[in-house]
C-alpha cells in the first residue's frame, strides 16, 4: 500500500524533466497520475512516460492542455473529474525560461514567460480550487525557484518565480481553513534540460555552475 493510493495527481508539464521525475515518485506511492503536456509535439514524450508508469503498476493517463489557455485548463480539469471523480493533488510544474539577458529581453518574451510561469499557475489553481473546496481537501504544490531569493538568472524568469511564491502564500492563508494545503518548492540548480541549456548559453563554465551548489554537484530531478 502506498501513501497516495487512489489519490489523483495532476502534474503540468509532466512529460519530461522535473515533471516526469515527480510523476514517477507519485506513482511509486500509489497515486493515479495525469501527465499534462502542452501541445501535440510533446505527445510522444507524454505517452512514453504513461507506458513507463503503467509498467510500474500505476494508473496513468496523458492529457493535452496549454496552461496559458483558460479554456484548455477548464476542459482539462473537467476531463479529470469526469474520468476519476475527484482531484487530490495539483503540481504546477510547467515552466519556461527564455535565458535572455536583460539587454536582449523584449516585451514578447516577457509576456510569454509570465503567461506560462505565472498565469498558467493562476489558471490551474483557479480551476482546481472549486473541486478541492467541495472535497474539503486537496494539495497544491507550486514549483518556484531559488532564483527568486538570490536574483541570479534571467529577469523574466526570476520575476515570475517570485510572484509564484506570493501567490502560494496567499492561497495557503485563504484556503487552509478548507482543508487545502498550498506549498511551494524552490529548487536550486539540478540536472534537467533547462539547466543544460542555461549552461550552454551562459558565459559561466559548468564548474562555476556547480560552485553555486553548496554540496558541490548538480542534483538529479528525482532528488527534488
Amino acid at each position: 500500500m502506498g501513501k497516495l493510493d487512489n489519490r489523483v495527481a495532476l502534474v503540468t508539464g509532466g512529460q519530461r524533466g522535473l515533471g516526469a521525475a515527480i510523476l514517477r515518485e507519485l506513482a511509486a506511492e500509489g497515486a493515479i497520475c495525469v501527465v499534462n503536456y502542452p501541445w501535440e509535439m510533446e505527445a510522444e514524450a507524454a505517452q512514453n512516460l504513461v507506458k513507463e508508469l503503467k509498467a510500474l503498476g500505476a494508473n496513468a493517463v496523458a492529457m493535452e492542455a496549454d496552461v496559458t489557455n483558460t479554456e484548455d485548463v477548464i476542459t482539462l480539469i473537467a476531463k479529470i473529474r469526469d474520468q476519476f471523480g475527484h482531484l487530490d493533488i495539483l503540481v504546477n510544474n510547467a515552466g519556461l525560461n527564455t535565458l535572455k539577458t536583460w539587454e536582449d529581453l523584449d516585451r514578447d518574451s516577457w509576456d510569454n514567460t509570465l503567461a506560462v510561469n505565472l498565469t498558467g499557475v493562476f489558471n490551474c489553481c483557479k480551476a482546481v480550487l472549486d473541486i478541492m473546496s467541495e472535497q474539503k481537501k486537496g494539495n497544491i504544490i507550486n514549483i518556484a525557484s531559488v532564483a527568486a531569493f538570490i536574483g541570479r538568472g534571467n529577469a523574466d524568469y526570476i520575476a515570475t518565480k517570485a510572484a509564484v511564491l506570493g501567490l502560494t502564500r496567499s492561497l495557503a492563508r485563504q484556503y487552509g481553513r478548507h482543508g487545502i494545503r498550498t506549498n511551494s518548492i524552490s529548487p536550486g540548480f539540478h540536472n534537467t534540460e533547462m539547466t543544460q541549456r542555461a549552461r550552454q548559453t551562459s558565459a559561466e563554465s559548468a564548474d562555476e555552475f556547480i560552485k553555486m551548489v553548496p554540496l558541490g554537484y548538480l542534483a538529479e530531478a528525482d532528488s527534488i
